[in-house]
């Protein structure tokens, strides 16, 4: 039996998931292959460095709140001034990210790692996703992360590589291929409550956040595979901006209670989803939000639309129901009873549970 540990991007979200890390490790859940993109990169990175298990979790905890956002996007007038004209291939460096990875990884290649690790980036000239499974660790990490515009694409092995989130690539086909048995995808998540971003950096973090959710949603509803899928539950409701890394403590508790929930539940039978917080008792402005109906237009795309600012209509993560007779509709990914309407369902066959409250 293989387990493969999937890890999406979400700039400062990516701390979220430490505390599914530490919950997976709680319950004896180890990976035989870690896949990362983005900020997923550099957890999966760490994750797979020499070292027991439960020490690079602590440690990675550890550097998660000792970060903050000049360490990653430094600011920096004039090459602000030399990206408006032309004359610089970003707005940030990535001298200070490069520091921190190279100080905090003790591997010089992906192939040296204790766990096998990929590290997915994207091909800038083709835009097509790249599963790096070998060569530095330190530039495979820095694509990974490299947000178009943001910090400055890497020259790798003949490519110009960026942000892995923003290329094809099927992260879920990927575990599938490698010859998983099991499939843990553990999502950054997205701001679904709050005010919309009001910065620049902000903005782009969160759409590029929300582009990485959507993509995961799309790989779960369109996995064929004999893989079974595992989603691990994101925050939700969740207002931290992807550029905001002062919160990390707080979002790994929050995180690793969820999570262990989440898992408890998986061991002792069928799941019921929590959501009642978030559409039973929704806050004021949950109340006035206009409800998004999701389009419809044939039984394979049945899949509510995220709420940006009102998660109360929808769960972050959900599945399609399909009718009796249709080729999914026998799948073990995710059975679900319940209504939709009011985002309590119990889970058959599955540990896809869609967490649309952690409170």
């Amino acid at each position: 039996m293989s387990t493969v540990f999937v890890l999406t991007g979400g700039g400062s979200l990516g701390v979220v998931q430490v505390g599914m890390l530490a919950a997976l490790h709680d319950h004896g859940i180890a990976p035989d292959l870690l896949v990362g993109t983005s900020a997923g990169a550099l957890n999966a990175a760490y994750l797979a460095d020499p070292g027991p298990t439960s020490e690079r979790i602590d440690t990675l905890s550890a550097l998660w709140q000792q970060v903050r956002r000049r360490d990653v996007f430094a600011v920096h007038p004039g090459r602000w001034l030399a990206a408006a004209a032309g004359t610089a291939p970003s707005l940030f460096s990535d001298t200070r990210m490069r520091a921190l990875v190279e100080r905090h990884l003790a591997f010089d290649l992906l192939e040296d790692a204790r766990i096998p690790v990929h590290v997915v980036a994207t091909d800038l000239a083709t835009g097509l996703g790249v599963a790096l499974a070998e060569g530095p660790v330190v530039t495979a990490v820095l694509a990974s992360a490299a947000v178009p515009g943001l910090p400055p694409p890497v020259r790798r092995g003949g490519q110009t590589l960026v942000d892995g989130g923003v290329g094809e690539f099927d992260a879920v086909q990927h575990a599938e291929d490698w010859g998983a048995d099991d499939i843990f995808l553990l999502p950054a998540g997205y701001p679904c409550a709050g005010s919309a971003p009001s910065t620049a950096l902000g903005a782009t973090l969160s759409a590029l956040s929300l582009l990485l959710h959507q993509q995961l949603l799309a790989q779960v509803r369109e996995h064929h595979g004999r893989a079974r899928q595992h989603v691990m539950p994101p925050l939700c409701p969740l207002s931290v901006s992807p550029a905001d890394f002062s919160r990390a403590a707080d979002l790994i508790e929050r995180s690793h209670q969820v999570s262990n929930r989440w898992l408890a539940g998986r061991r002792t039978g069928p799941t019921r989803h929590p959501c009642s917080p978030c559409t039973d008792t929704p806050s004021r402005t949950q109340r006035s939000a206009p409800r998004v109906p999701a389009p419809v237009p044939d039984d394979r795309s049945r899949m509510p639309v995220p709420g940006w600012r009102h998660p109360a209509n929808a769960c972050p993560l959900d599945v399609p129901e399909h009718p009796a007779g249709h080729p999914r509709a026998s799948r073990p990914v995710a059975q679900v009873v319940g209504a939709s309407s009011t985002c309590s369902r119990v889970i058959q066959n599955s540990s896809f549970v869609p967490q649309c409250s952690d409170r």
